[in-house]
């Protein structure tokens, strides 16, 4: 269970990923947001982009945009220290099918071994 304690100023905290940069952004852009319109406070939520983040801190290969209006939302596949999308990987309401890139990236260092 988590408490609500301090961090430690004598252990070091790990730089963050792009990634969970990204997402710490859209995080705090949703503690900005008020409800004073009547669209509601969640409609404003459609509008921001939340990144799918592995636990390096980079971006997984598959990304998706919210489902709205009951139906999925597109997906494509990204570089993951990049998060731009693959010029070959097309963007589709279902899965890309992004582990045919897998192989391209396995090579590629994580945030936490390039440190």
């Amino acid at each position: 269970m988590k408490t609500n304690q301090l961090e430690d100023p004598r252990t070091p905290k790990m730089p963050q990923g792009v990634c969970e940069q990204e997402l710490d952004h859209a995080l705090e852009e949703i503690s900005k947001m008020t409800s004073e319109d009547n669209r509601g406070p969640l409609e404003n939520l459609y509008g921001l982009k939340f990144p799918n983040c592995e636990r390096h801190g980079l971006y997984n290969l598959k990304q998706c945009n919210m489902s709205t209006h009951g139906q999925r939302g597109e997906c494509w596949c990204v570089n993951p220290l990049t998060g731009v999308q693959i010029p070959a990987s097309p963007k589709v309401r279902g899965d890309p099918n992004c582990n045919q890139f897998q192989e391209e990236f396995r090579e590629m260092p994580t945030a936490a071994t390039s440190l």
